[in-house]
């Protein structure tokens, strides 16, 4: 399922990406992104990986319950009210899709590692108003609290173990105080730990093989 890609390939690909017409020339595609991810030979780094994802490994990966997962973060995110809400991994634009039908905020960004997927996802969200963005969802380009809501499905699940924390870190630190947090991951991946991370869980859905946290960003102390 994962195996690392051949250095000179991965040189290849990175360099492709380059000219993606989505693509910026500020991000750079750490170590652990340039595997074959789900099988699919060029990993997230081509049109044809792209392709493949969205139209066959996503429904295996989601495992059947993609539908009823995006109609559940729907239905979280109402109860939000949030004006503005960030997607990272948005990958091909379902779920960026989904939130922005129910009419939930008025400033809507999804930011992917992925070039390829991006170019589908704006695709998907022509007229939305949705604004798409080429990140590392690691060092996101934010500022401090400039989100009501931040999402991440299936995104912190793929991290290498050691960057899980920095993630979810990350999320918390572009959320306002009393903002939220939803994770949505397999349920063989670990709940993000709240402590030290200004985190408190709020509500936890099982969703069949999959789960759906949602977590509240603590208000700064005086």
């Amino acid at each position: 399922m994962l195996k690392r890609m051949p250095t000179s390939r991965a040189k290849q690909l990175v360099a492709a990406a380059a000219k993606a017409p989505t693509s910026d020339p500020r991000v750079s595609y750490p170590a652990w992104y340039l595997h074959r991810w789900h099988f699919l030979p060029e990993g997230y780094l081509s049109r044809r990986s792209a392709a493949g994802y969205d139209h066959v490994i996503r429904n295996l990966y989601n495992l059947l319950v993609e539908d009823r997962t995006i109609v559940s973060v729907v239905s979280a995110l109402r109860g939000c009210r949030p004006s503005s809400v960030l997607e990272v991994g948005c990958g091909p634009g379902r779920l960026l899709r989904a939130i922005s039908n129910a009419g939930i905020g008025q400033e809507r960004v999804g930011v992917d590692l992925s070039p390829y997927l991006l170019e589908r996802a704006a695709k998907r969200l022509h007229g939305s108003g949705v604004r798409l963005a080429h990140g590392d969802g690691l060092a996101l380009a934010a500022h401090e609290g400039e989100f009501d809501s931040a999402v991440a499905s299936h995104y912190i699940g793929h991290l290498p173990a050691n960057l899980r924390a920095a993630a979810v870190a990350e999320l918390v630190r572009v959320v306002r105080p009393g903002g939220h947090v939803l994770v949505i991951d397999h349920r063989w991946h670990a709940s993000p730990a709240t402590d030290a991370l200004k985190l408190i869980r709020r509500e936890r859905q099982s969703l069949g093989a999959v789960n759906l946290s949602m977590f509240v960003r603590m208000e700064d102390k005086p």
